[in-house]
């Protein structure tokens, strides 16, 4: 990462830019939106016009809490607060505490909003995400008990066609700089076998534009319709961080026929590679001559708030989308089961979707508030609906039952011969190509995909299947073998990886080639046997990618020889400081409410860090070392007794090595990530920290834009403690309001005042386009990344 020289000369009291505001547009006229929830035993009108309850404000404000739900759902507190929250809104709007353990109890709720004919009318209502909201005010009646939510947009129809689901039409869009991103082939065999589709009722098509897809909706008349591919965010996102698929890209998909990039689309093919769709348009084209498919799957990001209501409004009878970004090998999982309790109940929708969401949440690592929404034409619980209220829940009941009862029957490895293994079970796998220490440190799986799925949708668990894995290092292997039971009709291997035990993987230098040998058994059955190619990168070496960037916690030491006897040091300085003899580094203890600077001791500490480094190492400014790799994004990184030897480091060295100074002193560090720079900043209260983590910002007209058409709410925090480019706005809130200091550790090599630093670090935060990230080091030690065992080790 190249030195950042300081920009401008303001005052680092003066507030970064704020957001324009002037967009955060409220529901058009036309009087309050109608919302009805209703149960098997009881409906409730909302009161959407209460005085307490804008519903545009806590459509944004709710939406961007489940969208950042990996910062705040693995506490328990936090979990609390937000359930408590979202059950105070639901009050609000009417409904009381006897209704609420309605919900509670209910197994399912279907959420009517009426279609009004315009997309400007009655929006914040469709992207209200009411699935999070209404679990999270339930949690604590509910216990164990699962609670599936279900839309209902109200166009008038009462029920849809009772004539067989016949013809499927796959859609498979990758259009231009975007192929060969994702493999489809699991995802088309997944919905052939799992709707046993007939070959004559089967159509696919590759790439469409937009009147190819039309023309093909029109002839073919498809009951089904499944979309793989990339929503307009995903396809921005996807050619931003490659430079060899920017570089081919002349046009930015967000950008083609006028579109805004904020808009929610899919994109197709077009005359220049992209053709950015837009949700009206979309549903148009999958219902064109009037045609209206029985569900449109749509298996890509960003597709439930506005993409799936809008087709459903254009005429489908039945849409599926996601919140925001969803694991890959969870929706495939979702889709099987959908698809096969479909083929296998007659076409009952409303169930199929409950059992498929409720599998799906049983799998370990689910995170709570992530979002499968499906949106249907007809009501659920009304005479002629999908489901009627006096048959849900015994129907469920009875389905459940019937299916489970043939998924517990199991098969054995010796009741089936070599030729017929096919039939029962495959194996989808592709291995991490490029392996580091930090991934292995921290238990993190050797492969990208390691699924074995039954195709036999009438399949048996199947019993005793092997896996086995070894990584090879040198003379030595790691090794991860289990045998296990598989339940129809897949299961995701995710938590694969090996043991440390292996010296040549934390020693390696430079990158060497090595091997992965996997195999899966089942009896005397080989499923699976492969060696496969790998690479073990090096130490020490980081990649500032998507994937790879989340780890770079690991490289933050604390317990590094350097950092321990900087911090004894610095002692006298803090003293000197602080004016007190006896004054040591007791971090967030020495804060004091009484005082009006009650942060001041905190300030003091950091600096007392600060002016020991300035004078008592001297430190210069170096380029990165070699890292010998053809990828922009991989450097390798010094520890700080390698900048301490060397009296010198690059930008990202010296924010790690700051940042390893205030994590020793328990004074809470996060780096930032700019295009091409890194450098700290420091929480100045833990309470401002809590109140970071909650992703409830105050002043959320001022993060998040929306209206009927358009949404800064896209990419969702994948990681706790990684924070990507929407959280740009909240971050900079904290900024702002004195709660969270940057600095810029660049000009540690230029002698450079304390006071100076942090306005070089302000004036880093000026750009948003320039920012990538915020790694907040306390979240990620909570989340088990931690440092690698390389303390004080010249690499």
């Amino acid at each position: 990462m190249a030195k950042r020289s300081r920009v401008g000369t303001q005052s680092a009291q003066a507030p970064l830019p704020r957001v324009d505001a002037s967009r955060a547009a409220h529901p058009t006229a036309g009087g309050p939106a109608t919302v009805v929830l209703r149960t098997p035993k009881r409906t409730i009108q909302l009161r959407t016009a209460a005085p307490a309850v804008d519903l545009a404000q806590a459509a944004m404000q709710w939406t961007y809490v489940v969208r950042s739900r990996q910062r705040w759902s693995s506490a328990e507190t936090t979990a609390n607060q937000q359930a408590s929250g979202a059950a105070d809104l639901l009050q609000a709007l009417g409904v009381d505490r006897d209704a609420l353990a309605d919900l509670a109890r209910a197994g399912m709720v279907e959420v009517s909003t009426k279609w009004l004919g315009s997309e400007e009318t009655d929006w914040a209502a469709r992207i209200f995400p009411w699935e999070y909201v209404i679990a999270g005010a339930t949690r604590s009646l509910r216990g164990d008990l699962p609670l599936t939510v279900m839309r209902h947009l109200d166009r008038g129809d009462k029920a849809p066609p009772k004539d067989a689901l016949k013809r499927v039409l796959f859609v498979a869009s990758e259009p231009g700089p975007l192929r060969g991103y994702y493999s489809f082939d699991t995802e088309r065999e997944l919905v052939k076998t799992h709707l046993q589709v007939n070959p004559v009722n089967w159509r696919e098509v590759k790439s469409p534009t937009a009147a190819e897809l039309t023309a093909a909706v029109s002839e073919f008349k498809p009951d089904l319709v499944h979309l793989a591919g990339f929503d307009t965010h995903e396809a921005r996102a996807v050619i931003r961080q490659s430079s060899k698929r920017a570089a081919a890209a002349e046009v930015d998909p967000s950008g083609q026929d006028g579109a805004d990039e904020r808009q929610d689309g899919y994109v197709l093919a077009g005359p220049q590679g992209l053709h950015h769709v837009r949700s009206e348009e979309l549903g148009q084209i999958l219902t064109s001559k009037g045609h209206r498919p029985r569900l449109v799957s749509l298996n890509i990001r960003n597709s439930a708030a506005r993409i799936a209501p809008l087709i459903v409004a254009a005429g489908a009878w039945a849409a599926i989308g996601f919140q925001d970004i969803f694991d890959d090998d969870l929706a495939e999982l979702f889709f099987s089961v959908l698809y096969s309790r479909l083929s296998r109940s007659g076409w009952d929708l409303t169930n199929g979707f409950r059992s498929a969401w409720e599998r799906v949440r049983s799998q370990p690592g689910t995170r709570q508030g992530s979002g499968i929404v499906l949106w249907s034409a007809t009501p659920l619980f009304a005479a002629g609906g999908v489901l009627t209220a006096r048959r849900s829940g015994q129907h469920y009941t009875q389905l459940t039952e019937q299916l489970s009862k043939q998924e517990e029957t199991s098969i054995e490895a010796d009741e089936v011969k070599a030729r017929d293994v096919g039939k029962w079970i495959t194996v989808d796998i592709e291995a991490i190509q490029d392996l580091n220490y930090s991934m292995l440190h921290n238990q993190r799986s050797l492969f990208k995909r390691f699924i074995l799925t039954c195709p036999n949708p009438h399949s048996r668990t199947i019993r005793h299947v092997r896996v086995r894995v070894s990584l090879y290092a040198g003379t030595e292997a790691a090794a991860f073998d289990r045998t296990l039971d598989l339940r129809p009709p897949s299961i995701d291997l995710q938590d694969i990886h090996v043991p440390l035990t292996s010296n040549i993987t934390r020693s390696v230098h430079e990158s060497v080639r090595t091997s992965l040998f996997v195999e899966v058994t089942w009896g005397e059955h080989v499923l699976y046997r492969n060696t496969i190619p790998v690479r073990l990168i090096p130490v020490d070496q980081w990649r500032d990618s998507d994937d790879d960037r989340k780890w770079l916690p690991s490289f933050v030491f604390p317990r590094d020889p350097a950092i321990v006897r900087l911090v004894d040091t610095a002692q006298r300085y803090v003293r000197v400081l602080r004016d007190d003899p006896a004054a040591g580094f007791d971090g967030y203890q020495s804060f004091d409410r009484s005082r009006p600077d009650e942060t001041a001791s905190i300030d003091l500490q950091v600096q007392a860090l600060w002016s020991t480094i300035v004078h008592e190492l001297r430190l210069g400014y170096i380029n990165p070392p070699p890292g010998y790799s053809n990828e922009l994004d991989s450097q390798r990184l010094r520890t700080p007794s390698m900048v301490v030897t060397s009296n010198s480091g690059t930008c990202i060295d010296l924010a790690l090595f700051f940042a390893a100074c205030l994590e020793l002193i328990d004074i809470y560090p996060v780096i930032f990530l700019l295009e091409g720079h890194a450098f700290p900043a420091y929480w100045r209260r833990s309470e401002d920290h809590d109140q970071f983590r909650k992703a409830r910002p105050s002043r959320i007209h001022e993060i998040v834009q929306a209206d009927s058409r358009t949404s800064t709410i896209f990419g969702a925090q994948r990681d706790a403690w990684l924070l990507g480019k929407p959280t740009y706005r909240e971050i900079v809130q904290f900024v702002n309001a004195g709660k969270l200091v940057p600095i810029e550790t660049v000009r540690l090599t230029e002698n450079c005042g304390f006071a100076e630093a942090i306005e070089s670090g302000r004036d880093n935060l000026r750009e948003e386009r320039e920012f990538a990230a915020m790694i907040d080091i306390v979240l990620a030690r909570e989340e088990q990344v931690t440092p690698l065992p390389i303390l004080g080790e010249a690499i």
